[in-house]
């Protein structure tokens, strides 16, 4: 697990897909204002033995390694996009998916475009794309359609079985042909969030870039956020916590190292409802009992010895 070939940086919040291959994850912290890393996290988190930087695009919000993206091309160094929570974001004027060595979206039930289940990496060249498509289907060379023009196919390696069926794809593509009214709701709900909560004291606000992002999730970070959570399922409200800090999981113990921003944001984070079906009235309902709820919260706090 630890071979000097295989080793790799990433990001704390997220899943550590890469010790399926083999490498060794090294978890670095995260900006407490965006959830997001940063060329300084990540180049203290490089070493002579990383082969691949995995920045998370936590919420929707891109991740600008421009800044640092000479240096680690020039240590052989890919930078392999998590934007599972970020397609249609921006990275300046360009698109997320147009950079990075490569980039991966999740089409699932809640992201910002659905095609119920699935997702879709994009390459950056022939090869590469020759590979996730045999590494999608158990290895197999040839596609479907000129399999059904022969009696025998070629298997050259590994994979797994991960191709999206037809019907999904189906789905996606209506979702993408109205892709542009989720992108603008997405905008004036994420926004209407953002005036709602400036009344409430002691909560903060993660910055998701709404300008140039398509946001994913509505994020705040509050004290006593067990309390609240608690106080606001009770009272209906379908927030949630996403995400336990990964380095503290049991899977990957092997690997923890002290992460004190990661940590504290665990501590603090919950995320309201969001959604494009959201109306304007229903964030006005959500900020109002969240704001009884941290009343609530807060005097349970001091009532404690």
């Amino acid at each position: 697990m630890d071979r000097p070939e295989r080793r790799i940086a990433i990001a704390s919040c997220r899943e550590a897909s890469p010790t399926a291959t083999g490498a060794t994850p090294v978890f670095t912290d995260v900006d407490p204002t965006t959830l997001c890393v940063t060329d300084q996290l990540v180049m203290e988190a490089v070493t002579d033995r990383t082969r691949a930087v995995m920045p998370v695009l936590f919420g929707g919000r891109a991740v600008n390694l421009s800044g640092v993206r000479k240096e680690l091309v020039g240590r052989d160094i890919s930078i392999v996009e998590d934007a599972a929570h970020a397609f249609g974001s921006r990275n300046g004027a360009r698109r997320v998916g147009t950079t990075g060595d490569l980039t991966c979206f999740s089409f699932g039930p809640i992201k910002n475009l659905t095609c119920g289940q699935g997702g879709v990496v994009i390459p950056r060249s022939l090869t590469e794309a020759a590979t996730l498509r045999r590494l999608r289907m158990l290895g197999v060379v040839q596609s479907q359609a000129e399999r059904g023009q022969t009696t025998s196919y070629g298997v050259e390696g590994f994979g797994l079985r991960y191709q999206m069926s037809g019907i999904n794809a189906t789905i996606g593509l209506v979702q993408l042909d109205h892709f542009d009214k989720a992108e603008t709701t997405r905008r004036i709900l994420w926004r209407a969030y953002r005036r709602a909560l400036a009344a409430l004291d002691g909560v903060r606000l993660v910055d998701v870039d709404v300008d140039r992002s398509v946001p994913h999730l509505c994020q705040i970070l509050i004290p006593n956020r067990d309390e609240v959570h608690k106080q606001m399922k009770a009272r209906g409200v379908g927030v949630g916590v996403h995400y336990p800090p990964n380095h503290l999981q049991p899977a990957f113990a092997r690997w923890r190292r002290d992460l004190p921003a990661t940590e504290q944001v665990g501590r603090e984070v919950l995320t309201l409802p969001f959604h494009q079906h959201l109306s304007e009235n229903d964030i006005d309902q959500v900020v109002t009992a969240l704001g009884q709820a941290l009343k609530t919260a807060g005097a349970a706090s001091c009532a404690r010895p």
